[in-house]
């Protein structure tokens, strides 16, 4: 009876003890995270999509795909995900898993080692999740679109000073008082057609720039990181040459003032303007002059928002460039109320126009830096 009792101890200790073991020894193999970049007409990564359907039933593996030809969000993510992991995003597929990058694909070389890396991490060889960097890459982007608000807002409040816009918009005011000083009416649908035309135009140029940006990115990825330092140091180039003229000005500095040679074309050209429609379609022309002097931020905060989708990127484009045209629709407004007459204007802008390349110089230059440390 007592051998009985002993033996039927053992069997339930056996019993309990298998109870215990058992589900960690069998229990189900954590998927194994598996983040890979395509593109939708991508023949290497319709063979790499396809290989891996044929291993799920094989493996724990949860691939997670992110189309990159036609979702820039996804481009982006592509481009941050690689730098994380120390590599360039050369172009797709793009495969991660644990720690490891791999680029391309074959079923002949890329399939195997691909295989080996699953193997190890499914003998516990891993301990990184490409997901997980994912979310960190995602709380990055939700930094830089603040980071893009303090660019954006502060390249534009120095665009805005820009003593070029000033004097334009004085010249065709000047035109329209011209014909007829009593017509307050004429002079503010003026003034407000030839703003229109130059915010619409600009924001032309601005989506050039930015797809432009978009294609270099695209197409030669891996010299982006070089494209933004090179604008980088463009700004700080812009800054130190509008500080400089706070110290010494001189009419026609490159890069931030019209050059000499083309006040007379364009003085002949706003000086025609006789209606609101001609100085809506003469301040389409106008642009053109005015390039020079304002087009180095206009390229640096172009450079910045290429790294956004366009449906992100656009307000902020329309953003920079309602806060270019606000000085000239207040200037409009000044004149149309009789509060100021335009030579007040043009006397105050030749008055103070080293601070005004000072205050500019000094906000551009900031910007510059902070793009280069990394903080824009």
């Amino acid at each position: 009876m007592a051998s009985r009792f002993s033996k039927l101890s053992v069997i339930l200790s056996i019993l309990i003890l298998f109870s215990i073991i058992a589900p960690s020894a069998f229990a189900e193999q954590e998927p194994i995270d598996i983040v890979f970049f395509y593109g939708d007409t991508c023949p290497h990564c319709q063979n790499f999509e396809e290989w891996i359907d044929e291993i799920k039933d094989d493996y724990p593996i949860n691939p997670v795909g992110y189309e990159v030809y036609n979702n820039p969000e996804n481009r982006d993510l592509a481009v941050q995900m690689a730098e994380e992991y120390g590599e360039s995003f050369q172009g797709v597929p793009m495969i991660i898993i644990d720690d490891e990058v791999f680029i391309g694909f074959s079923k002949t070389y890329t399939a195997p080692i691909i295989q080996q890396k699953i193997e190890a991490c499914i003998n516990e060889e891993c301990c990184d999740s490409p997901l997980e960097t994912v979310k960190l890459c995602q709380a990055k982007d939700a930094k830089k679109e603040k980071a893009t608000f303090f660019s954006v807002m502060t390249l534009a409040f120095a665009d805005s000073l820009n003593p070029c816009a000033l004097a334009v918009l004085a010249l065709a005011l000047i035109a329209l008082l011209a014909r007829d000083p009593t017509k307050k009416k004429r002079v503010l649908l003026g003034g407000l057609s030839f703003i229109s035309a130059v915010f619409i135009t600009y924001m032309i140029y601005g989506g050039i720039i930015i797809q432009f940006f978009k294609v270099i990115q695209t197409s030669f990825s891996s010299i982006g990181t070089y494209v933004r330092i090179f604008f980088a140091l463009l700004a700080v180039l812009i800054g130190v040459l509008n500080i400089k003229d706070f110290f010494k000005h001189k009419s026609g500095s490159f890069a931030i003032e019209m050059p000499v040679r083309f006040r007379p074309i364009m003085k002949k050209v706003i000086s025609s303007i006789t209606s609101p429609l001609g100085a809506f379609i003469i301040g389409i022309f106008v642009t053109l002059f005015l390039l020079p002097c304002t087009i180095g931020p206009y390229l640096v905060v172009g450079n910045i928002l290429s790294a956004l989708a366009w449906v992100k990127s656009l307000p902020w484009l329309i953003l920079y460039n309602i806060i270019f045209v606000l000085p000239m629709v207040a200037v409009t407004l000044l004149v149309y109320f009789g509060m100021k007459k335009v030579d007040d204007v043009t006397g105050w802008k030749d008055k103070n126009i080293k601070w005004l390349h000072l205050v500019a110089g000094i906000v551009i230059l900031g910007i510059g830096l902070a793009m280069l440390l990394g903080f824009v």
